[in-house]
C-alpha cells in the first residue's frame, strides 16, 4: 500500500503529491544497486533499459527489491562493447470490470515471437511474481493478464524475445491505477487517492490528462472531473450527489498523442462505497431584488448554487428575524422569481434564498441554510422643492454584493406638458459609498420619472430601484377675479365679497389690502387660503365715519409669488347735516368704485329712532349722490333719523352698503299766545315735534304770581278757568320745562291772553 498525502478537490481540480517516507524514488528495476553504478551506467538505466547490450538480459530478480547482475556484463555494457537495443515500448494499461488487467505494447524488436511479462508488486515491497510469456502470434498488441487489480495496485515490465533469447531491452515499469475510496473528513463527501501508472520516470515529454467518472444507474460512465497529469499519486474529494446507496468511480489518464490525437487511455478499478447525502446545498449569492418599473412588484435573482446536486430553491420574505416561505422552485434552472403580492413600490421589501438538493424529506424539499441575512430592495425616495427646479433623491443602499456596490446609476423619463414623453435618459453617476443625487434644471410643468441602478464591484450584477414620480408644476392662478360688494356694516367693520375662478387645482392665498382715507399708502389687513368660488374678508379695523376706504385683493401662490389682483374697490361714505330751519337732513355720498360692471342706482335707507331698521325712502340714478330728506311728516317722531345708502348693480345682483349717518333734529315747540272762549281755540296747550318726551311742566300764573294751572301731562290743555270759574280776560303768565329721552332739556316762558267771546 503506498503512502498518501491527502489533498481536497475543488472545483473539477486536486493535487498531486509524490511519495512520502524513506523510499528513494529514482528506484528502477535495479533495486539498490543503483547508487553503486559509475555515471554512465546509471543514466542508461535511468532511461528506463531503453538501450542495453545485445545478448545481455537484464532481467530483475525483484527478491527484496535486489537485482542480480554479472559484474562483467556491467562493465561491457559501460565500456559500450556490446551491440544496443531498443528497450520495449508500453502501450496502455487498464483494469477491467472483472479485476482483470489489459495490458497494451507495441512490438518493435524484428523476430520477437514472444513476450515476457514480469508482475510485480506495488513499491515499496517491488517483489517480482512468476514472469509469462505471450504468444504474439496471438496476442500482437497486448493480452488481459489475471491478476485481481481490483483490490490493489501491480506493476509490470515487458521485454520481447524470440522465444529463447531477449531482442528488446526491458521496458519501463508500467503500474495499473489503483483507486481507493474513503469517507470524506467533511460529512457528506468521498475522498478519492490514486497511483501515477508511472513511479518511476515517464516516458520524456510524457503528458496527459486524468478524469474522475461516476457510474450511473443505467451502467453509463460520466466524467466528474479532470485535471492535467502530474508526477505523484493524486488525491481528490468529492460531494455526495445522491441522496444514500453505493457510489461507483474509477480514474482514466488519457496520453495527448501527436497533432492534438488523444493517445491511449489507461484506466483504474472500479471502487465502491456507501455514502449519504449529509452535505446540504450551500445558499445562492442573491444578485438582485429588482422593482419592476411598471408593476412595482419585487422579482427576486439569484446566482445559481455551486452544490452539484441542487433541485431547486426556496424563496423567504423577512419581517425582523422572521423568516415566511413564499415559493418553493423545483426546478434549479430557474434563477428569478416575481412576488405577486409585493409593495415594493412603497416600502422596502427583504427577501432571502435557500437551496435544496433531490433528497426530500417526508416528500417535500429539505433545504440548506439561508444567506446570513436577508437582503433588502431599494427603495427610492424624491422630495421636490415646490417652485423650484431641483428635487432631492435619496435612496437605500445595495449590500449582498461581496466586493459592495461600484456606482449607483440615476435614470429619469420626462413627460412634458404637451405629451411629448422622452426617456429613460441618465441623469447621473453616484460613488456606491452614497445614497443621494440633486436634480437641477428639471422643466417647469414636466413630469419626471426617476428611478436608480446599482452595478456591483467587480461583477456584472446589477439592481433596480422602485419609480417614484415627481410632478414639476408651478402653482396656477385663478384666471379672473371681481368684486361683489364692499360694505360699510358698522362703524368698526367692514365685510368685502368677491368672486374668484375656481377652475385653480391648487389652493391661493389672498391677501386684503387697505388704504385709509387721507392715507396715500396701502397697508395690509388679512388673508384667507381658497381654491376660488366666493370669498368673503372682515375689516374690524376700520374707523366707518372717518371717510372713503379703498381696497383690493391680491392672489399669492404656493412660491410667494402675486399672480393676480382686483381693481381698487371704493366704499359708498355716507355724511349727513341737519337743517333745522327746513325740518330736513341734507345728505351727500361717494360714488362706490370697483364692479366690472357699471352701477345700476342709490338706493337711500332710513331709520326713525336710533335702533330701528332702515325701510327704504328713494332711490337715485347711478349718478345722483346727495338728497334733502324733508321731514315734516315725522314731526311725531322723537327726532332721531339714521341713514344710509346702498349702491347697486342690478343684473349682477351686487349691492355695496355706505356706512350708517345718524341724525338728531332738535325739539321743536309751538307754544299758542291766546286762548279764545267760545272761539276757535277753547284750549290752551303748547306743541312739541321731534321729541321723545320723558319730563314735562307747564305752569300758569295770575298777574300776582298765583299758580292757576299746571300739568305734567304733554296731552293736557288749559280752558281759561280756575277751579272750574272762568277767569277774566287779561294776560297769564306760564312757565315749560321738557326734556326727551336724549336728555335734552327746552324751558320757555311766556304770557297766554285770555279773550272770552259772548
Amino acid at each position: 500500500m503506498t503512502c498518501r498525502a491527502r489533498a481536497f478537490w475543488s472545483s473539477g481540480s486536486w493535487t498531486n503529491t509524490g511519495f512520502l517516507g524513506q523510499r528513494a524514488w529514482p528506484r528502477d528495476s535495479i533495486g539498490t544497486l543503483w547508487a553503486e553504478f559509475p555515471d554512465l551506467l546509471r543514466k542508461t538505466i535511468r532511461k528506463g533499459n531503453r538501450f542495453l547490450a545485445g545478448g545481455v538480459q537484464l532481467a530483475p530478480a525483484m527478491m527484496s527489491g535486489r537485482l542480480h547482475i554479472s559484474l562483467l556484463s556491467l562493465l561491457l555494457l559501460a565500456l559500450g562493447a556490446w551491440p544496443r537495443v531498443s528497450a520495449q515500448e508500453w502501450s496502455c494499461i487498464q483494469v477491467q470490470n472483472d479485476g482483470t488487467v489489459d495490458l497494451g505494447w507495441s512490438v518493435t524488436a524484428p523476430g520477437a515471437t514472444t513476450m515476457s511479462v514480469t508482475p510485480m508488486l506495488p513499491p515499496p515491497d517491488w517483489t517480482s511474481l512468476p514472469a509469462t510469456d505471450v504468444d504474439l502470434a496471438a496476442n500482437p498488441t497486448g493480452t488481459n493478464f489475471t491478476l485481481l487489480a481490483t483490490t490493489q495496485e501491480f506493476c509490470f515490465t515487458l521485454q520481447a524475445t524470440d522465444g529463447t533469447a531477449p531482442l528488446s531491452g526491458l521496458s519501463d515499469t508500467l503500474c495499473s491505477i489503483y483507486l481507493e475510496l474513503e469517507p470524506g473528513l467533511v460529512p457528506g463527501t468521498v475522498d478519492l487517492a490514486w497511483n501515477s501508472p508511472f513511479h518511476f520516470n515517464p516516458p520524456a515529454g510524457f503528458s496527459g490528462i486524468y478524469a474522475v467518472e461516476q457510474l450511473l444507474p443505467d451502467g453509463s460512465w460520466t466524467e466528474v472531473a479532470s485535471a492535467p497529469w502530474l508526477m505523484g499519486n493524486s488525491n481528490t474529494t468529492f460531494p455526495v450527489t445522491q441522496c444514500d446507496g453505493m457510489v461507483t468511480y474509477r480514474v482514466t489518464l488519457t496520453e495527448d498523442g501527436p497533432f492534438g490525437i488523444p493517445g491511449c487511455t489507461h484506466q483504474s478499478n472500479e471502487a465502491s462505497i456507501l455514502v449519504s447525502d449529509e452535505l446540504d446545498p450551500p445558499p445562492p449569492q442573491i444578485v438582485a431584488i429588482d422593482v419592476d418599473s411598471i408593476s412595482g412588484l419585487a422579482e427576486v435573482s439569484w446566482e445559481p448554487s455551486n452544490a452539484p446536486d441542487v433541485a431547486g430553491y426556496i424563496i423567504y420574505v423577512c419581517s425582523g428575524s422572521v423568516e415566511t416561505v413564499l415559493a418553493t422552485i423545483e426546478d434549479p434552472n430557474v434563477l428569478n422569481w416575481t412576488n405577486p403580492f409585493s409593495a415594493a413600490s412603497n416600502t422596502i421589501e427583504y427577501y432571502n434564498v435557500a437551496a435544496f438538493d433531490s433528497c426530500y424529506v417526508g416528500g417535500v424539499p429539505d433545504p440548506g441554510a439561508a444567506n446570513p441575512a436577508c437582503v433588502p430592495s431599494c427603495y427610492l425616495d424624491v422630495d421636490w422643492t415646490q417652485c423650484t427646479d431641483r428635487a432631492d433623491l435619496q435612496w437605500s443602499p445595495v449590500y449582498q454584493w461581496p466586493a459592495g456596490v461600484e456606482r449607483y446609476e440615476v435614470w429619469a423619463s420626462e413627460l412634458t406638458q404637451d405629451g411629448i414623453e422622452s426617456g429613460p435618459f441618465l441623469l447621473g453617476e453616484v460613488d456606491g459609498a452614497l445614497t443621494y443625487f440633486e436634480h437641477i434644471g428639471a422643466n417647469i410643468g414636466s413630469l419626471y420619472r426617476y428611478r436608480v441602478v446599482a452595478h456591483a464591484e467587480g461583477e456584472s450584477w446589477t439592481q433596480s430601484s422602485n419609480v417614484q414620480e415627481v410632478l414639476f408644476t408651478y402653482p396656477r392662478g385663478p384666471e379672473w377675479m371681481r368684486w361683489t360688494e364692499v360694505s360699510i356694516v358698522t362703524d368698526s367693520v367692514a365685510v368685502l365679497r368677491a368672486e374668484v375662478d375656481a377652475s385653480s387645482s391648487e389652493p391661493h392665498t389672498y391677501e386684503l389690502w387697505r388704504n385709509e382715507p387721507y392715507d396715500d399708502d396701502y397697508e395690509f389687513v388679512t388673508s384667507t387660503w381658497s381654491l376660488g368660488g366666493p370669498i368673503q374678508m372682515l375689516d374690524s379695523t376700520i374707523e366707518g365715519g372717518l371717510g372713503q376706504y379703498r381696497y383690493y385683493l391680491k392672489v399669492v401662490n404656493a412660491c410667494g409669488d402675486s399672480v393676480l389682483g382686483t381693481p381698487v374697490a371704493e366704499s359708498v361714505y355716507l355724511t349727513g347735516t341737519v337743517l333745522e330751519g327746513r325740518l330736513a337732513n341734507a345728505l351727500s355720498w361717494t360714488a362706490f368704485e370697483g364692479w366690472d360692471a357699471p352701477r345700476s342706482r342709490h338706493v337711500l335707507l332710513r331709520g326713525v329712532q336710533f335702533g330701528s331698521p332702515l325701510e327704504e325712502v328713494e332711490d337715485f340714478g347711478p349718478f345722483n349722490l346727495s338728497y334733502d330728506d324733508e321731514l315734516e311728516d315725522q314731526v311725531d317722531s322723537p327726532g332721531e333719523f339714521c341713514y344710509r345708502v346702498r349702491a347697486e348693480q342690478v343684473d349682477s345682483g351686487w349691492a355695496s352698503m355706505s356706512n350708517e349717518v345718524c341724525l338728531t333734529l332738535p325739539p321743536v315747540v309751538w307754544i299758542p299766545n291766546a286762548l279764545v272762549y267760545n272761539g276757535f281755540n277753547n284750549t290752551w296747550k303748547p306743541s312739541i315735534a321731534f321729541a321723545d318726551v320723558t319730563e314735562y311742566r307747564v305752569d300758569v300764573f295770575s298777574r300776582w304770581g298765583d299758580l292757576i294751572w299746571t300739568t305734567e301731562n304733554p296731552e293736557a290743555a288749559w280752558d281759561g278757568t280756575k277751579d272750574g270759574a272762568l277767569l277774566p280776560e287779561a294776560f297769564y303768565p306760564y312757565t315749560l320745562r321738557i326734556q326727551d329721552g336724549a336728555g335734552r332739556v327746552v324751558a320757555r316762558r311766556g304770557h297766554v291772553q285770555v279773550v272770552r267771546r259772548p
